[in-house]
């Protein structure tokens, strides 16, 4: 039975702080950005010093002063840190600031999307952080660092659900423990993860593992400059020692480094990854350190893709990427990151998942192939001319590139063959319902969208393309673009007056 204490206790309509605990939360972020900033300075402050007595006194007041200012900090900033919600204009404001005051006001029926997250220090301490994210917002809108689960919960819901009364507390309390106790619709196991692990984001490995190489390389110069180090005894052992074991040795090794990379990064991101049914919405969940709770409403889905490679297929497992409406940065990771990731997911879970967000599954309808001069364009962007090159600059600038001409051989195959799959996933489905786009070379991926969706459509044509009636597509959307190339213009141009007709009449809304 819920009291009228229990109201009092989550009527948000006054100003309210954060948990007490989130003082230490505030003082953490605090020290960790200046141990970040600091670091290297005092590091080489330490090596370089001949006087290391004094130095360590000094280090100690320093640490110490550094110490209570930045807790005196988090103090006043979780003094001066307060949110309400105001039911009578729609807004949720929040004010915070020590000399500069700052209050900001988000308009309810902006908000995208309200996560509930929790990362190892909020573990320790008990508390979590609700991000408040809108359409239109290059990131997360507003934060709050620390409070308690049952407010975080029901906070999410008013700020979400916009008009709940203050006498609806009790069916949300009932909705998160429904939430807890029912089967989830789909559970990664271990087993499963590890199969994620080995079978996706090689590229993404990579990357990381050459970053971390150029990384280690650049501190490497850094510490033997600042250390007046030799470094010519290391150049000469590397040059030396390089030979054809060692290179396979050092790809062998990378190649482990590699899936032992993605192994991790998958099980750090997606532990105990659940979704469960909730009321007309999908309550998404994981995280091993950082543990993140999304709930994801289907009218506000923009965009819906799924993407498998040939690995993938051998297990029978999926990957499904939602998007929601997103600012459109220069920075593609930031929208990236706001994407929902479902992985490891088979057909039928794939199938009930599109269900629950587009009400039907998508069926391909009509299909639309490219013209062959997709595949001849790419072939002299990435074989005629590349090889061009390296032929003009073996014969007139570089001899020595004559003895890794046979190197042009395998490079056509391998080219050869990815332009042939590009082409031949290239397509586009369309019926009355849904717009589906297939492309990609190794993970085949198809992005859904729904008619009603369509922000613009952008048919072009290239002069030179006229006489063959060749031209481009491409539908803009809240959360991103679908271009499909070298198509028939005239069927284009009948998509778009169908499409263009059909959002006129539809009674339904993009969000």
């Amino acid at each position: 039975m819920i009291t009228a204490e229990t109201n009092k206790e989550y009527d948000f309509s006054t100003p309210r702080k954060q948990s007490a605990s989130g003082i230490i939360i505030m003082f953490a972020n605090s020290f960790q950005h200046i141990v970040r900033a600091l670091a290297l300075p005092l590091i080489l402050i330490i090596v370089k010093s001949k006087d290391s007595g004094n130095l360590a006194l000094i280090l100690i007041v320093f640490l110490s002063l550094l110490t209570i200012v930045l807790a005196l900090y988090a103090y006043f900033s979780y003094q001066k840190f307060t949110f309400f919600l105001d039911e009578k204009k729609q807004e949720f404001i929040i004010n915070s600031g020590i000399f500069s005051k700052t209050s900001l006001t988000i308009q309810l029926n902006k908000i995208q999307q309200v996560n509930i997250n929790q990362n190892l220090l909020q573990q320790v301490v008990g508390v979590y952080s609700l991000e408040i994210d809108t359409a239109g917002s290059e990131k997360k809108e507003a934060s709050i660092k620390a409070i308690d689960h049952a407010t975080a919960t029901i906070l999410k819901q008013k700020l979400l659900s916009r008009d709940l009364a203050e006498n609806e507390t009790t069916n949300i309390q009932a909705d998160d423990q429904l939430i807890k106790s029912a089967p989830p619709l789909l559970k990664l196991s271990i087993n499963t993860l590890l199969k994620i692990g080995i079978t996706t984001n090689y590229g993404a490995s990579l990357l990381l593992l050459t970053g971390f190489i150029f990384g280690a390389f650049q501190l490497f110069k850094d510490y033997t400059d600042a250390l007046d180090i030799e470094r010519e005894q290391f150049t000469k052992m590397f040059s030396q020692g390089i030979t054809i074991f060692s290179l396979c040795f050092l790809v062998a090794f990378s190649l482990i480094i590699i899936l032992a990379t993605n192994i991790i990064r998958t099980f750090i991101k997606y532990f105990n990854f659940k979704i469960i049914k909730q009321k007309g919405a999908l309550a998404v969940s994981s995280g091993l350190f950082t543990h993140k709770n999304v709930l994801l409403t289907p009218n506000k889905v923009q965009l819906s893709a799924y993407s498998q490679n040939y690995f993938q297929k051998k297990f029978d497992l999926l990957n499904i990427k939602i998007k929601q409406a997103s600012f459109d940065s220069a920075d593609k990771e930031d929208n990236k990151k706001s994407d929902i990731e479902i992985p490891g997911c088979d057909e039928h879970e794939r199938d009930e998942v599109l269900k629950m967000i587009l009400s039907n599954v998508p069926a391909k309808g009509a299909e639309l192939a490219p013209n062959y001069r997709f595949i001849f364009l790419q072939t002299m962007i990435w074989i005629v001319f590349p090889i061009s090159v390296f032929a003009l600059l073996s014969i007139y600038a570089l001899p020595l590139l004559k003895n890794y001409l046979l190197m042009v051989i395998p490079y056509i195959i391998v080219v050869g063959t990815m332009l042939y799959f590009e082409f031949k996933r290239h397509r586009l489905y369309v019926d009355e319902q849904f717009i589906i786009k297939r492309s990609g070379i190794w993970d085949v991926e198809h992005e859904i969208i729904e008619p009603h969706k369509i922000q613009a459509i952008t048919a072009k044509q290239y002069f030179w393309h006229k006489a063959a009636d060749v031209g481009h597509l491409i539908i803009h959307t809240a959360a991103g673009v679908i271009h499909f190339k070298y198509g028939n213009y005239t069927h284009i141009k009948s998509l778009v007056n169908y499409w263009t007709y059909k959002i006129e009449v539809s009674k339904k809304d993009w969000m």
